[in-house]
């Protein structure tokens, strides 16, 4: 589960606090505008989701968008029934760069107060993996960021959890392309980054990175000028290569390993072998011999009888060696699968 933390939360608590006093008119359920997919203000992740909500506490369902896909929004019933502002939920959440996990999510929009009782007193919203479903403000943050930014970095985690990133989880690592061109898995085996901590190096934690690198693309495809980099650590900040890769995972998502066949008499035999993508090589041999995977330089990743598995980090081809020995006979086959 991700939550979404002001950084400035008293501030926020206080002005609703101060409106409540002042016998405020109740909460009514913004319009989105997809321009203000920016915000001003500091935000981050953390928390756990504290409560679910009963089918009494909400009104709406699902919508045919603009685009003509269903989308699932659903508002507290603290917010006036009105259906015209939740289709235009429906149409902004579609207007999103997406693919077919828009059918998977579900829009909870809350009070700001209702969202401190589901995803925790100091979140501003939420998204629960297990459950595919976003809690999001349905009005702006007094001195915060807008509803809009809120939904579009959860959707971002909302991607993340239905794409794959093989031997890692997509929600903690970003997706497999992203992850690639920032080097994440590379920056974790060097402890600069942690995934999946929203506490203590919550501004490093490259699933946080990966959701608002998505808003960001969706920023810049609207052409706003951009807001400033301000959630996570700026050595996490999306080069264009990074945006470039996000849109495509987002669009034509990584569907898992390629699989390279070779087959051979010779006593000793190495391929090479490209690896775009950072994540598992593995080779097996069918016939008596040993594997080995290589860097281009010759170090050893891993070795063994029949099999090899290694994982790639930044590096872009593996040598494969097979060695039988001299009394092998017969042709080998070689299987190699690489991300």
């Amino acid at each position: 589960m991700k939550s979404l933390l002001l950084g400035t939360v008293a501030l926020a608590a206080a002005a609703l606090a101060a409106a409540a006093a002042a016998g405020a008119p109740a909460s009514r359920l913004e319009a989105p505008v997809r321009g203000e997919i920016v915000y001003d203000g500091p935000i981050r992740d953390s928390g756990t989701v504290t409560r679910t909500l009963q089918a009494s506490a909400v009104w709406g369902g699902t919508y045919t968008a603009a685009t003509g896909e269903p989308v699932t929004i659903y508002a507290s019933s603290a917010y006036p029934v009105d259906e015209t502002v939740a289709q235009r939920w429906a149409d902004f959440v579609a207007s999103l760069v997406h693919g077919r996990e828009l059918g998977m999510v579900r829009i909870f929009l809350e009070t700001s107060r209702e969202i401190r009782a589901t995803c925790g007193r100091t979140a501003l919203a939420c998204y629960d993996s297990g459950d595919g479903a976003v809690y999001a403000p349905g009005e702006d943050v007094p001195d915060g960021p807008t509803a809009e930014a809120m939904v579009a970095h959860e959707y971002g985690h909302h991607v993340a959890a239905h794409r794959a990133n093989n031997p890692w989880r997509a929600i903690d690592y970003g997706t497999k392309r992203w992850a690639t061109a920032m080097n994440i898995c590379g920056r974790v085996q060097t402890g600069e980054l942690s995934p999946g901590d929203e506490n203590t190096s919550y501004e490093r934690n490259p699933g946080e990175a990966f959701a608002e690198s998505y808003r960001v693309l969706n920023e810049r495809k609207l052409g706003r000028p951009e807001t400033a980099w301000e959630i996570v650590d700026q050595a996490l900040y999306p080069s264009d290569a990074a945006l470039a890769a996000v849109e495509q995972d987002v669009v034509d998502p990584w569907r898992g390993v390629a699989i390279l066949r070779y087959s051979g008499t010779a006593r000793t035999r190495t391929y090479t072998v490209a690896t775009p993508l950072d994540g598992t090589v593995r080779a097996s041999l069918r016939g008596a011999g040993t594997v080995e995977i290589l860097r281009a330089s010759g170090a050893r990743l891993a070795s063994g009888t029949l099999s090899a598995t290694a994982t790639v980090c930044r590096v872009r081809s593996v040598r494969v060696r097979v060695t039988r020995s001299a009394s092998a006979t017969g042709a080998f086959a070689l299987m190699i699968t690489r991300p």
